[in-house]
């Protein structure tokens, strides 16, 4: 959260400082979806982490990534011939949003790469007081059903 707040203080002054900051998890188009998750679970505290199944199956796409969640398994809804990205952040946010919730950095908007950040709800809150929800949403957009990031 340090992090985020330093830039939002002044995001024209530290931009370039905050791009480089391990407080963005960097996603390139072509990432494995499974892989997405594992970054994910490199910021997030043991009891948080996703349980997921990486599963060959028979269809086009090849792959299903199932989540588990107090013994629920649930496979995240890709396409019959593909897996994509958006899809898996949607999913992994809707995994997480009781406690934690997933933002994109909207200044990596167009690249090949999108960046994203992880935190408590509660820490998105305390930022939003501090800095407006309207000024954070603009730099950190909430991941939700109907949002397109990878085009």
């Amino acid at each position: 959260m340090k992090k985020i707040r330093e830039f939002l203080l002044s995001p024209d002054k530290n931009e370039d400082e905050f791009w480089e900051s391990d407080a963005l998890i960097w996603i390139d188009w072509r990432e494995y979806d499974e892989d997405i998750i594992c970054y994910f679970n490199e910021r997030l505290p043991d009891e948080a982490k996703i349980d997921f199944e990486y599963v060959e199956i028979e269809k086009e796409r090849g792959i299903d990534i199932i989540l588990n969640k107090d013994g629920v398994k649930t496979p995240i809804p890709y396409a019959e011939n593909h897996t994509d990205r958006d899809t898996t952040l949607k999913s992994i946010q809707e995994y997480v949003s009781l406690e934690y919730q997933i933002r994109w950095y909207m200044a990596s908007d167009g690249c090949d790469t999108l960046a994203f950040c992880i935190l408590p709800v509660s820490q998105w809150s305390q930022l939003e007081q501090e800095f407006g929800a309207e000024k954070v949403a603009y730099y950190f957009a909430p991941i939700h059903a109907n949002i397109k990031m990878f085009g």
